[in-house]
């Protein structure tokens, strides 16, 4: 099967969650011998070529081109990758805000709009499938649940866990709720190791602000490959308290490589691992200190998380889920 794989807007974080999961999946396709394409837009492409055209994130650019792309290729694939920090009655207005004639465009309205034009809209959790049938009115026959494959190598042997808890992400970002989890550590006095990328000076000063005086926390920078395998294989926990989050890849691989795994109660991520990991309030610095804590004290999922985790999200067991949607037979386009 020959897959072109489209962004549908422009990417500036080199950590960058959309292009992560294309690039995982790409690679998963092609260990089935698929062929994927990242489409070059300068390019002049043969779009009747392709078996299936999915794209990634949505854009009112994405919608203009998908209503002439359907005349040609009508097999076009979804990937919105929403992770919304509002209510769905909010997602609902705002796909109604707008008018083709008066050029008011939002990209949740240009969404709505090209409902028709789209055969499969995948999302990775139930919590986004609520979004996606109840905020744009899709059909739930239309939104199959692939959810997100680790896309790093298996530990290749087992290392002593040492007593630290463990987080990767953009660290300043507000919706990672990194200063909490900070205060957390300083208030129930357990070690944290932070890594990851800070975008700019001003960042690097709030990050310095949030980390003084406690003497719990280190940040080691941004990680490479085998820096982060190397603090997954040693910590005892990794926590993923974001205020919101769609899935949380790193906490994913970070149980591939037997963490415990603290993770919000908002957003899809909780729904991965199958009530073995702990969930916290992220507005609560005690709920995140407390729980982190009890994996720190002795609790555990381990082993039987990483066993899950390994055996249901590896790269060609999503992948065949991936292509056993592109070829199933519903909806009728």
């Amino acid at each position: 099967m020959k897959i072109g794989f489209i962004m549908s807007h422009p990417v500036f974080a080199p950590t960058n969650g959309v292009v992560s999961q294309a690039y995982t999946w790409k690679k998963g396709l092609e260990e089935l011998g698929n062929e994927v394409v990242l489409v070059n837009m300068w390019d002049k492409n043969d779009w009747s070529s392709f078996d299936f055209l999915h794209f990634f994130g949505f854009s009112v650019y994405m919608a203009d081109f998908i209503k002439v792309l359907y005349h040609v290729n009508p097999n076009i694939a979804l990937s919105p990758i929403l992770d919304p920090d509002y209510s769905i009655t909010n997602l609902k207005i705002r796909s109604y805000w707008g008018n083709r004639k008066l050029n008011l465009m939002n990209p949740f309205y240009a969404l709505r709009q090209i409902k028709p034009f789209i055969k499969w809209v995948f999302v990775r959790s139930e919590y986004e499938l609520e979004y996606m049938t109840k905020g744009f009115g899709f059909e739930r026959e239309k939104c199959p649940i692939v959810p997100l494959s680790y896309g790093i190598d298996l530990p290749n042997k087992t290392i002593d866990k040492e007593l630290f808890c463990l987080h990767i992400s953009l660290l300043c970002d507000e919706r990672k709720n990194v200063k909490r989890l900070i205060e957390a550590s300083k208030k129930y006095k357990f070690k944290l190791i932070l890594g990851g990328k800070l975008r700019n000076e001003q960042e690097k000063r709030m990050l310095e602000s949030w980390m003084k005086g406690n003497e719990y926390v280190e940040y080691h920078g941004f990680l490479s490959l085998d820096e982060m395998k190397d603090l997954y294989s040693r910590a005892r926990v990794f926590a993923l308290p974001s205020i919101v989050e769609g899935v949380g890849i790193v906490a994913l691989e970070a149980a591939v490589y037997g963490c415990d795994i603290v993770v919000t109660e908002k957003g899809g991520p909780h729904e991965y691992y199958k009530d073995m990991a702990l969930n916290v309030n992220p507005y609560s610095v005690d709920d995140i200190g407390m729980t982190v804590t009890r994996y720190m004290n002795g609790f555990t999922h381990q082993p039987e998380l990483q066993q899950f985790t390994i055996k249901n999200y590896s790269l060609v067991a999503i992948a065949q889920r991936i292509l056993d949607v592109y070829v199933s037979e519903y909806p009728k386009v």
